[in-house]
């Protein structure tokens, strides 16, 4: 049975790990701790302590019989040694033995087993400049240090206004990095560099390097030539296996002032790297300010913004890799995607030669079956990729009762009509059996426009209200004021949402006469009525005169745009499985028929005409007498205020019939909006793509795309056009910037 157990050994900082066992002779130890600690023979006393038993005398074989058989009795694989100067523990006994036999404080000892400290932490004698043990001292009755009575002396009852419990960092190992001659490194200088810098942090002490070389590394206490302090170690590359060896050290410090410091200019990027980086390969997207809160809290180290932005990226390239490389990667990983999501449709263009990526596609068999069950309509919208190699993000996105549902996405050059046009063609092919008219809602890009009218000719396309709205914004100076403008995309707003063509030349003309008929007419030359007016629209739009949803995909991939491509991809595969399987399982503790938001819209609609009177003029056709009496007719799903037509969803007029009549509500609602739709969308999941049997990047060759990268720190943010940026307006009297002028300034003065 092997008997053998580790010993920590410590001496002042330094730490030596031994393996003991019951053959183990006093003479072999004390012989093999002078030799590593470079101490002399009688000079020093060993205590050795572990669970229920600490500050131990060991001076003799017998003594270290009764360790094994102690430890064996309380089953401990770890053995706690402290070494420390006789002449030291002589001094302490002493001041010990001059407390106990104080007569003041005979009534305040307490049980010398409540004050059983740990045998690893030393300190400056003030007195002696000799290293003395708190343990040793805490053996007295009163734990007592040199210069006065403890911190922790009657802490138990001062309550809230005594000292706060510690706890232990994660940086708590750092301790024992480096230990001695001989000790491998087998991740080279890196690795050395690395474990060095944090046990310098952790003991608290500055060095620097005399050699960092990556063949030699020698470095100094920051106190040589001040203190003059021996500490030093010197490391080598061994020609053999490329392992760092430390060859020479001096382990023990002869300067002063020893303490921990929370900030520490050791603490750069690359040491911030190696500590996060387990957080930033779980989450890509964390934020540099998070990874300073967790330094703070598991560490206890307080680093700039700046050092954590430079530790993340830094974390996030050595994780990923060259993104050369990440782009030899997606041969493989289209293939896996095709095989673990049968029925997906993926398409890597890589040029004619086949050896330098173009573009690619990708539409998840998740997202191809969950579309049959949304509206037929989809939003889409090009974003810019933030990555070395830059390039430009096209998504389609979908709607269902009431949710973005992400429906294909590409990463293209740029927005050009070549990438649009083939950007829809892959989409035509996925739609090739979807049997309903489209609709596509997107601004005026004109590739866009191009691309829908060559790939879809027969489908309706709208374009966005908003980007509407700025572009004739645009047409009017500032002088004319914001009120002004204000009242034109009002009054715009009105001619787009007219139902019929008689209201839509009554807004017209008042749009023209307000706004100015040149200009008005100049606008809308070259925007044709049916893709923007309701009334001339040619297609079903369920209301959707805005292109929101792409612009929240866009907000949604925001953070994953600045990944390298392989990365990229994969992490909107896994935040779509995510949002699937979420959805999916909430959709399930619905009771209602209809989505829970379109529910309560139904309810409040309802609410609102209980008072009105219904005439019946057949068995389907009635007139309802609000403020203006309508006709509604069932059977056709018709009103005369046309949103039941324009919406899909039974306006309050048709309410109020339905429920005249006796007849259920949720019979005349668009499937498209119930819950059964809605849970079918996420019936089919996305299947997880295990990269374990990934082959490396060399095994395939696939150039990235030609780019040049810009000067400076990539863009993460959009810049906004003029329309966008809001005016500050500053105040004439008080001077300040705070949403009013001169007239409202109600700031004392």
């Amino acid at each position: 049975m092997d008997d053998s157990r580790v010993a920590k050994c410590t001496y002042g900082a330094g730490t030596l790990m031994l393996i003991l066992s019951s053959t183990t002779t006093f003479d072999w130890l004390s012989n093999e701790l002078c030799s590593r600690f470079k101490l002399k023979l009688g000079h020093f006393e060993f205590r050795y302590s572990f669970t229920d038993c600490s500050n131990c005398l060991l001076e003799s074989d017998d003594d270290l019989k009764i360790m094994f058989m102690v430890c064996g009795l309380t089953k401990d694989q770890l053995i706690h040694i402290a070494v420390r100067d006789k002449t030291v523990v002589n001094y302490v006994q002493a001041v010990n033995t001059n407390i106990i036999a104080s007569p003041f404080l005979l009534e305040a000892v307490p049980n010398n087993d409540s004050f059983a400290q740990d045998e690893d932490t030393c300190k400056y004698s003030s007195q002696t400049g000799s290293i003395v043990d708190s343990s040793a001292a805490s053996s007295s009755c009163l734990s007592m240090d040199f210069d006065g009575i403890s911190s922790e002396y009657g802490n138990e009852y001062l309550g809230k206004y005594g000292s706060c419990g510690g706890r232990k960092y994660f940086s708590t190992d750092w301790e024992g990095y480096i230990t001695h001659e001989g000790q491998k490194f087998e991740g080279g200088v890196c690795e050395f560099r690395d474990k060095l810098a944090k046990y310098s942090i952790e003991n608290g002490f500055k060095m620097k390097y005399l050699k960092n070389e990556p063949r030699r590394v020698t470095a100094v206490c920051a106190k040589k030539e001040s203190n003059g302090c021996e500490w030093h170690v010197h490391a080598l590359n061994s020609n053999v296996n490329g392992f760092f060896y430390i060859k020479n050290l001096n382990n023990v410090h002869s300067c002063s002032g020893l303490i921990r410091e929370k900030r520490n200019k050791a603490m750069g990027s690359r040491l911030v790297s190696s500590i996060v980086k387990d957080k930033v390969r779980s989450n890509p997207l964390v934020r540099p300010i998070e990874l300073i809160t967790d330094l703070k809290e598991n560490y206890g180290l307080d680093i700039p913004y700046h050092v954590a932005w430079y530790g993340k990226e830094s974390a996030t390239k050595d994780l990923h890799g060259n993104e050369e490389l990440s782009y030899a990667h997606l041969p493989w990983y289209v293939n896996v995607l095709k095989a673990s999501n049968v029925g997906s449709h993926c398409v890597l263009d890589c040029g004619e030669d086949g050896s330098r990526f173009q573009r690619i596609f990708i539409c998840f068999k998740a997202s191809i079956d969950g579309f049959r069950w949304c509206r037929p309509m989809l939003f889409i919208d090009g974003t810019f990729v933030t990555n070395k190699y830059k390039g430009t993000l096209l998504g389609a996105t979908a709607k269902n009762g009431n949710k973005v549902f992400p429906f294909a996405f590409a990463i293209v050059s740029g927005e050009t009509v070549d990438n649009w046009r083939w950007f829809l063609q892959r989409i035509s092919e996925v739609l090739v059996d979807e049997g309903r008219q489209l609709t596509f809602i997107s601004d005026r890009h004109g590739a866009i426009i191009d691309a829908v009218r060559t790939v879809f000719p027969a489908s309706a396309h709208g374009f966005c209200l908003y980007h509407l709205k700025e572009n004739l914004k645009k047409k009017y100076p500032h002088a004319v004021g914001s009120s002004f403008k204000d009242h034109i995309l009002w009054l715009f707003c009105k001619l787009l949402y007219a139902p019929t063509v008689e209201e839509y030349q009554d807004s017209l003309k008042k749009l023209r006469d307000h706004g100015g008929s040149k200009i008005i007419d100049k606008f809308l030359a070259d925007l044709p009525v049916q893709n923007f007016a309701n009334a001339f629209f040619p297609g079903k739009r369920y209301g959707e005169v805005s292109n929101a949803l792409s612009e929240s995909f866009n907000s949604w991939v925001k953070d994953v745009r600045r990944l390298p491509i392989y990365e990229m991809i994969d992490t909107i595969r896994i935040k779509m499985m995510e949002m699937i399987s979420r959805r999916k399982l909430a959709s399930e503790k619905w009771s209602s028929v209809l989505c829970p938001v379109i529910e309560d819209e139904l309810k409040n609609l309802a609410a609102k005409g209980r008072h009105w009177r219904i005439c019946r003029a057949s068995e389907s056709i009635f007139e309802v007498h609000a403020d203006l009496s309508v006709m509604v007719n069932l059977d056709e799903r018709f009103c005369s205020c046309y949103q039941w037509q324009l919406l899909g969803f039974p306006c309050q007029h048709a309410i109020q019939v339905i429920q005249h009549s006796g007849l259920c509500l949720y019979n005349f609602v668009d499937e498209y909006y119930k819950a059964d739709f809605y849970r079918a969308t996420y019936a089919t999941p996305i299947f997880p793509i295990p990269d374990i049997e990934k082959p490396p990047p060399g095994d395939v060759f696939l150039l990235p795309p030609h780019t040049r990268k810009p000067p400076g720190r990539p863009p993460t943010k959009r810049f906004k056009s003029s329309s966008e940026t809001k005016r500050q307006v500053k105040c004439k009297r008080c001077g300040s910037c705070d949403r009013h002028n001169r007239r409202t300034c109600k700031v004392p003065i």
